[in-house]
């Protein structure tokens, strides 16, 4: 993902973090993800929450992206996993750009 050592480019939305991990992935793992059914995602997910937890320092010291998560869903519980909520909106932004082609 990114170096953790650049602490002030850790990103304090959900849309900044969603957007810097889509920037990790290729076009052919962009068109994976948009197609995962739910049962597949939830997969998906738990292997990968842990790192998104870790490398945005979710566990302790970005309150402002916790609280952006928060902010979203309204309430706490199961379904506000900041991982999930971030996962969540990436899977959104991917389905919303599939199919489309950049030339550079």
């Amino acid at each position: 993902m990114y170096d953790k050592t650049r602490w002030y480019n850790t990103p304090t939305t959900i849309d900044e973090a969603a957007e810097l991990l889509m920037s990790d992935l290729s076009a052919k793992h962009q068109e994976v993800l948009s197609t995962l059914d739910g049962e597949e995602f939830n997969e998906f997910y738990e292997s990968v929450a842990t790192f998104v937890l870790n490398d945005f320092d979710l566990w302790s010291g970005n309150d402002a992206l916790l609280r952006s998560c928060y902010r979203t869903n309204g309430t706490v519980d199961s379904a506000t996993e900041p991982a999930r909520i971030i996962l969540n909106r990436v899977r959104e932004m991917v389905q919303e750009t599939s199919g489309i082609v950049i030339i550079t």
